[in-house]
């Protein structure tokens, strides 16, 4: 879905650049720049907020486990 996105925007961008009379070589080149940067953006993004999921639900299992074990003790 995001990737039919991403596409979508580039293939507006390249109309419109064609539109404004453009080149078609650099009208292409410069489509090409924001498809590639759009997607490394988004790739980048979905990447971090896996690490941060990640990283939050080990130290919720890492407070848990803890929890348990002062618990344990005092009983």
């Amino acid at each position: 879905m995001l990737l039919r996105l991403i596409t979508v925007i580039s293939l507006i961008n390249f109309l419109l650049l064609m539109i404004s009379g453009m080149d078609i070589g650099a009208a292409v080149h410069r489509s090409l720049i924001v498809f590639m940067l759009l997607f490394t953006v988004v790739y980048l993004t979905i990447f971090f907020i896996n690490i941060i999921k990640d990283n939050s639900d080990s130290n919720k299992s890492t407070v848990g486990e803890v929890d348990g074990s002062n618990n344990k003790k005092e009983t």
